[in-house]
């Protein structure tokens, strides 16, 4: 189990394949280094896949602070500094993909190219906050269990959920995400759901970016993903069919 500390956080991530270019992925809200399973296997016969939870989630710790927006992308940086020679290709979702979006600003010598799903650089509305708050502060105390009803469909289109074929799929992912640690979930959220809006900045990024959207998206609608690619100088924007927040899980 591969680890590193990095800004005082023991970090758990996994690298698979070999290949002369590296990819990064960073994950969404709630999740894991396993939303890109089926993606790293498909890809690690000719690249080097390095695949992270963040501070708080999977199998990172969950420290007492460093849960912004900017200090996770300090991680990152910290991450792809350490772990890889020479540029990589990074590609995240959600949070991963707003983390995304810090480091093109941030760092763009570190990434030849990105991938960035079911994001947006937009801050979160204020009735989303509002629900936002209520869930974290209930799972902090009470756990997942009472909430992942609620919390299943804002990650999952309904045409998973109510696949059959799936039913062994959604209940790992239940019992993935009821796995978190409550505090370091309540930390990380309160980290990236008040956060600023990085729109008026994206003029700047002059790394080739591919955006992608789930057409079922209800956590993040796929207007707010292609607002970004609008404002990117170098970028392309396809929508999923038939898929939602979770679109590696969902449509790999």
């Amino acid at each position: 189990m591969p680890r590193t500390s990095i800004n005082g956080c023991n970090y758990y991530f996994e690298e698979t394949g070999s290949g002369p270019e590296t990819i990064v992925f960073g994950h969404g809200f709630l999740m894991t280094h396993r939303q890109w399973e089926a993606q790293v296997e498909a890809l690690s016969d000719q690249y080097r896949c390095l695949a992270l939870d963040w501070r708080g989630q999977g199998w990172s710790s969950a420290t007492d602070t460093g849960y912004s927006i900017p200090e996770l992308t300090n991680d990152l940086v910290q991450f792809i500094n350490t772990q890889v020679e020479g540029p990589c290709h990074y590609v995240g979702l959600s949070m991963g993909g707003i983390v995304g979006f810090q480091l093109l600003l941030r760092e763009p010598e570190l990434v030849q190219s990105s991938v960035l799903m079911s994001t947006q650089a937009h801050p979160e509305d204020d009735a989303n906050q509002l629900q936002y708050r209520a869930l974290l502060e209930g799972a902090r105390w009470l756990g997942f269990k009472p909430f992942i009803d609620r919390v299943l469909p804002m990650l999952f289109s309904p045409a998973f959920l109510n696949d059959t074929e799936r039913r062994r799929s959604v209940e790992r992912w239940k019992g993935i995400i009821q796995s978190n640690d409550p505090e370091g979930v309540y930390r990380t959220g309160r980290g990236i759901f008040w956060r600023s809006s990085l729109l008026s900045q994206l003029h700047h990024i002059k790394t080739p970016v591919l955006l992608l959207a789930g057409a079922d998206d209800v956590a993040i609608a796929p207007d707010r993903t292609r607002a970004a690619h609008e404002r990117l100088p170098d970028s392309d924007f396809a929508v999923i069919p038939a898929a939602g927040h979770s679109a590696p899980v969902e449509r790999p």
